[in-house]
């Protein structure tokens, strides 16, 4: 995952039209309620990046095409969470230096989330030594990681894997 490393700011910043054509797009019916448009028409949207083999899928709509939005939405941001920067690989940029972090549905989420995890990962995931480097304070910094229930989880799963107690909302 090399060039995945040098690429994930690319990634992550590109228009949803380039990241959808490094994807392989499978189609298929959703599940669950609906009525019979739902079980009729292939709307879920499963998205798989080619480079890294992520993949991120949704079905909360009947409409493929929304679908297809908010399954390029969580690909963003498993891509933030699975790859990795060392500290001096880090660019600086607006969504890293950030008082706050944006909305988690604001496009620079994932950007910000993903500098968040390299602050985290080069300070062995101890919250206090992390907040500084992306200019917060440690309260601050741990309601912004809260946002995300999916940041939340993998912040303390890293915890857990270094025996830190996990973060309490």
């Amino acid at each position: 995952m090399d060039t995945a490393n040098t690429n994930r700011e690319q990634w992550l910043s590109m228009s949803d039209d380039e990241l959808f054509r490094l994807c392989r797009c499978d189609t298929r019916r959703g599940v669950g309620p609906g009525g019979q448009k739902r079980n009729k028409t292939e709307s879920a949207v499963q998205l798989t990046h080619h480079p890294t083999g992520i993949s991120a899928m949704d079905d909360s709509s009947r409409s493929q095409h929304l679908n297809r939005q908010h399954a390029l939405r969580k690909l963003r941001l498993e891509i933030a969470l699975a790859i990795r920067l060392e500290a001096t690989q880090q660019p600086t940029t607006q969504a890293t230096t950030a008082e706050h972090a944006p909305s988690v549905n604001n496009a620079l989420f994932p950007l910000w989330a993903a500098h968040a995890l390299d602050a985290l990962h080069a300070a062995d995931y101890r919250i206090a030594d992390a907040a500084p480097a992306l200019g917060m304070s440690t309260g601050r910094f741990s309601k912004e990681l809260a946002k995300s229930p999916a940041l939340w989880q993998k912040v303390n799963q890293e915890r857990t894997k270094r025996n830190l107690p996990p973060l309490r909302q």
